[in-house]
């Protein structure tokens, strides 16, 4: 798993999440994640994943991880391009009742 941030305009963070949110790759992006929560100048951020085809509860402890520490710290995060198991599995823990969640667009 590979994650990207890119400075968006409006001062948030934008990361762009490539391969699957499993064990494997989560544990390789925590000293990512780490390193965002522990940053003085947190922001509120957007995690793109439409390039994510599989998350497990890796994946979803690594979303909650981040969530939680964003907001104990008044900030936000939402996840975008959700689609196909990873978008399952986020409806049906029922994670989109707390993070904002938008579905990838169906191009036909």
């Amino acid at each position: 798993m590979q994650i990207e941030s890119i400075k968006q305009p409006d001062e948030t963070l934008l990361l762009i999440v490539r391969g699957d949110m499993d064990a494997q790759g989560c544990s390789e992006a925590q000293p990512i994640l780490d390193e965002l929560v522990a940053d003085e100048k947190m922001t509120d951020i957007t995690m793109n994943l439409g390039e994510v085809d599989f998350l497990d509860s890796s994946g979803i402890g690594a979303i909650v991880f981040l969530f939680k520490r964003l907001k104990a710290k008044g900030h936000t995060l939402s996840l975008t391009n959700v689609h196909g198991q990873p978008m399952e599995i986020i409806t049906l823990l029922r994670i989109n009742s707390a993070i904002t969640v938008e579905a990838a667009q169906t191009t036909q």
